[in-house]
C-alpha cells in the first residue's frame, strides 16, 4: 500500500489539477514558462492537438491556436491522416489532425462556424450518452455537423474509465456507442478516442476489444508526434485548451 504521506500528496496534486482545470487562463499561464523549454514543430511529425469544450470567450483564442499552427503546416482530415500513417500520403514536415471530444453545444454554436471559416477538417469523438443532456448536443445537432462534412467517431456511451470496468461492461462502451452513432447519423463510424486515454486508463485489452467491435484507429491522450509506419490502434494526441497562450501550446505540441 501506498503510505499516507504519498496519498496525501497525490490528492493534493489531484485537487489542483481540478481547480486549474476550472480557470483554463491561469493553467495557460503556469504551464507557460515550460514552454520557453520548447518549440512549435519544425520537423516531420503528425500531430493529432484536440480539445474539449470552446466558450464563446475563447472563439478568439481558437483562431490563434489554428492560425499558428496553420503557419507551420497543413490541417488534414482523420483520413487524410491515417493515410500519411500507412505510408500513402507522404509526411513533409509538421502536420496536423484536429479532433474534440465529448459532446460539447459549443461545437455547434463555436467550434464549427470557425473550422469552416478557416478550412479546417476536424473529428468529433461524441460519447453517446451524453447526447440530448443539458448543455449537450442533441441528435439533431449532430447530423447538422455531419452534414457540414466533420466526421465522427466514439467516445464511449458513459466516459467511464474503461480499466475501471469489466470485460462486458467495457465492450459494450466500445460496440454499443458505435451502433447508436451510426444509426442516429446515418454513417460508418471507423474511430474511437479512449476517455482519459493515459497509459492506465487504457490498454492492450481495449485495443483488441476496439478491433472486435470494428474501429481501425483508437486515439489515446499521449502526446508525442507521430510517424509513418506507426500504428493508428495507439494514436498519441494532445490536450489543448483554446484559452491558453501559445507558450502553454509548446508545451504539448513540439518537436
Amino acid at each position: 500500500m501506498h503510505p499516507p504521506t504519498a496519498i496525501k500528496k497525490r490528492l493534493n496534486e489531484l485537487g489542483l489539477r481540478s481547480r486549474l482545470r476550472a480557470r483554463p487562463r491561469a493553467q495557460g499561464r503556469i504551464l507557460a514558462p515550460a514552454g520557453l523549454l520548447r518549440r512549435l514543430p519544425s520537423t516531420p511529425g503528425l500531430y493529432f492537438p484536440f480539445y474539449h469544450d470552446v466558450a464563446a470567450e475563447y472563439g478568439a483564442d481558437l483562431r490563434r491556436h489554428l492560425r499558428t499552427l496553420q503557419r507551420i503546416g497543413p490541417m488534414l482530415s482523420w483520413d487524410e491522416a491515417l493515410a500519411v500513417l500507412a505510408g500513402e500520403r507522404e509526411l513533409t514536415g509538421p502536420m496536423f489532425c484536429l479532433s474534440f471530444d465529448d459532446a460539447h453545444l459549443t461545437w455547434r454554436d463555436v467550434a464549427a462556424p470557425i473550422l469552416l471559416e478557416m478550412r479546417v477538417p476536424a473529428m468529433f469523438f461524441v460519447t453517446s450518452g451524453l447526447v440530448g443532456r443539458p448543455g449537450n448536443l442533441t441528435w439533431s445537432d449532430c447530423r447538422q455537423l455531419a452534414a457540414a462534412g466533420f466526421a465522427f467517431g466514439s467516445h464511449t456511451i458513459t466516459h467511464q474509465r474503461l480499466t475501471d470496468q469489466d470485460d462486458d461492461t467495457a465492450e459494450r462502451e466500445l460496440t454499443d456507442s458505435k451502433r447508436e452513432i451510426e444509426d442516429e447519423l446515418g454513417v460508418a463510424v471507423h474511430d474511437f478516442a479512449a476517455p482519459y486515454g493515459s497509459a492506465v486508463d487504457c490498454g492492450e485489452r481495449e485495443v483488441a476489444m476496439a478491433r472486435r467491435a470494428g474501429y481501425r484507429s483508437f486515439a489515446t491522450t499521449l502526446r508525442p508526434a507521430m510517424h509513418p509506419g506507426e500504428s493508428p490502434m495507439w494514436i498519441r494526441r494532445q490536450g489543448l485548451h483554446p484559452a491558453w497562450p501559445i507558450m502553454a501550446v509548446r508545451t504539448r505540441v513540439h518537436d
